[in-house]
């Protein structure tokens, strides 16, 4: 299978609140994506991994476009699966704000040429940058926790923009260690980071010890609302 600009492949559209982030708590039109370039450990998604994962939809842009349109919703999200596989600034619509959440792995503004584990090639052009440069990228590097390796090229791309934040996951200190050197050696303002709690329970989210440790250290903390809601439910 062959993915190129105007192809889109979706794992579910719906209506929640954004559970992480700069923008926790918003009102929002999720669209999650099909296909990631990882396989983290402990992701809570892994039924976007590939086109064998589970069922999805296949959009062309002036269809996905449709959908954003007819939706009252004012903040748009698009999340995976890793979103920066696709043509992400072909779909914006007037009076939106919009947000990506990715892994911070693939550099948008250049062409993309890859072949995924499951066969499937991406072939597109890069996004133009006056356009994605007025989205909210939040960008989740992986610790060593989840089993990744970082991609440095993209990650000293993400920490010189202005219109990007990161959010890491942590479950332990010595995440936080890992933490530190990793935005010392990017040279990340702890302004842009949101640390949230690894874990798909209420219990794993309840940590106030961590949490106080997160707020010592200096950082943002970032609640995971659809974790202390709705666990792991699909479309929420």
């Amino acid at each position: 299978m062959i993915v190129t600009d105007n192809d889109f492949l979706v794992s579910e559209i719906f209506e929640s609140i954004q559970g992480e982030g700069n923008y926790a708590g918003v009102n929002s039109l999720f669209i999650r994506f099909q296909l990631c370039n990882l396989t983290c450990a402990w992701c809570d998604t892994k039924y976007t991994w590939t086109r064998f994962s589970d069922k999805f939809s296949t959009y062309k842009t002036d269809e996905l476009e449709k959908t954003i349109k007819n939706s009252a919703k004012k903040h748009v999200i698009f999340t995976g699966g890793e979103p920066a596989l696709f043509r992400l600034d072909l779909l914006t619509q007037a009076n939106r704000m919009y947000h990506v959440e990715s892994n911070g792995t693939i550099i948008p503004t250049k062409t993309l040429d890859i072949e995924l584990r499951d066969g499937t090639i991406i072939k597109r052009k890069g996004m133009d940058e006056g356009v994605i440069n007025k989205f909210n990228w939040v960008i989740s590097p992986k610790l060593s926790n989840s089993k990744q390796k970082i991609h440095k090229n993209a990650i000293e791309f993400w920490s010189g923009k202005n219109y990007a934040v990161f959010k890491f996951i942590v479950g332990y200190v010595p995440d936080l260690e890992e933490t530190d050197k990793f935005i010392s050696k990017f040279n990340i303002s702890k302004q842009k980071v949101y640390i949230g709690l690894l874990g798909t329970t209420v219990e794993s989210q309840i940590n106030p010890n961590l949490v106080d440790e997160i707020v010592k250290r200096g950082y943002n903390f970032s609640p995971r609302l659809h974790i202390l809601f709705w666990g792991q439910k699909r479309g929420k």
